[in-house]
């Protein structure tokens, strides 16, 4: 299921470059608005369902600050994703609660709503992202703590052939999320053909780390792709997306 959000906010709004904390927070505060358990069992519960969400789209006339999109006419698109019906709905409640929901200190004035017709089959389909994929390894090579895999490689990998290894993770956390939809392990194949000339890489800001107060930060790629697998995998990926950090607004795609 997939929800396409029209969002008004005051005149002019700026989209933060480093959108995800800002994001994820927004949408967070509106669940709590609505059902305070639901939005606790989304933020601590880490093998439970969630959601995905795109990031802020601009309608209309937007130019590049310094800081960020600046929107002219105040409203941004925005989609959410979940095989949860009751995560969907605690969200659109919540956001009827205008007058406490901001973004970066700019209000949310009001908003529409509306459900998307899932499409009927995603087998052979052409993909995009509408937020960037995170792949992130906890214990590279290199001693590294983390590091965010690309789908083509990088020039500074530790890794020997790094597209496979994003590839194999990015497999792992749909099968995960697959188990978690439909209780039962998948045991069929998946694979993912990245088309290099449309990957665009982007370093965004998460959160500051609670312990040490450092930021946290994430390199995602944008870019458009075909993958295979049964039905039933991808509809996974449409639903709660690729890759990590879904409700930050990572991993989001659209069939072309």
């Amino acid at each position: 299921m997939r929800l396409k959000l029209t969002l008004h906010f005051e005149r002019p709004f700026l989209i933060p470059y480093n959108y995800p904390h800002y994001l994820y927070s927004f949408l967070l505060n509106a669940m709590r608005l609505a059902g305070e358990e639901v939005a606790e069992r989304v933020h601590n519960n880490k093998r439970d369902i969630k959601f995905v969400a795109s990031k802020f789209l601009p309608v209309g006339e937007a130019r590049r600050t310094q800081e960020g999109l600046i929107v002219e006419s105040g409203r941004v698109r925005l989609y959410v994703g979940s095989t949860e019906r009751t995560i969907l709905s605690t969200l659109v409640e919540g956001l009827g609660y205008t007058e406490e929901l901001h973004v970066k200190g700019q209000r949310l004035l009001h908003f529409e709503a509306r459900l998307e017709e899932p499409p009927k089959s995603l087998l052979r389909k052409r993909f995009r992202t509408l937020s960037p994929v995170n792949v992130y390894h906890n214990n590279p090579p290199n001693g590294f703590r983390q590091w965010d895999l690309s789908p083509v490689g990088q020039p500074n990998s530790p890794f020997e052939n790094e597209p496979e290894v994003w590839k194999r993770l990015a497999f792992e956390n749909l099968r995960s999320k697959y188990m978690m939809v439909y209780g039962e392990p998948y045991a069929g194949d998946f694979e993912i053909k990245v088309l290099p000339k449309s990957v665009k890489s982007k370093m965004l800001f998460i959160k500051k780390d609670e312990k040490t107060g450092k930021p946290i930060r994430a390199r995602a790629w944008e870019f458009e792709f075909r993958m295979w697998g049964e039905e039933r995998l991808l509809c996974v990926a449409y639903n709660l997306g690729l890759g990590m950090r879904n409700p930050h607004g990572f991993g989001m795609v659209e069939v072309m």
